[in-house]
C-alpha cells in the first residue's frame, strides 16, 4: 500500500529555545539583532572571554571569534 508523503513541518525557535533550533531566518535575525560585536582584551581572545554566541573582533589579527557549544571558532577578514 503505497502512502502519500506529507509535507514536513518545521520547528519553530524563538528566544526560548536553543540557536540551533530556529525554523526560520527571521527568528535568526532577531536572536543576533541583540547581539552586539565587541573588541577582544588579548590577542586572540580566550574561550573565557567569548560569551556563547557573541562576536568579538581581534583588531590585531583580523578576526572574528564566536563561541558556539564551547568551541571558539573565527573567520578571518580580508
Amino acid at each position: 500500500m503505497a502512502t502519500t508523503p506529507r509535507q514536513p513541518s518545521l520547528k519553530e525557535g524563538g528566544y526560548r529555545d536553543e540557536t540551533s533550533s530556529f525554523g526560520d531566518f527571521n527568528n535568526l535575525a532577531r536572536f543576533f539583532a541583540t547581539k552586539k560585536l565587541r573588541y577582544s582584551l588579548t590577542s586572540p581572545p580566550l574561550i573565557k572571554d567569548v560569551p556563547e554566541g557573541e562576536f568579538i573582533l581581534d583588531k590585531t589579527l583580523n578576526r572574528v571569534y564566536v563561541q558556539v557549544n564551547g568551541i571558539l571558532k573565527y573567520w578571518a577578514l580580508t
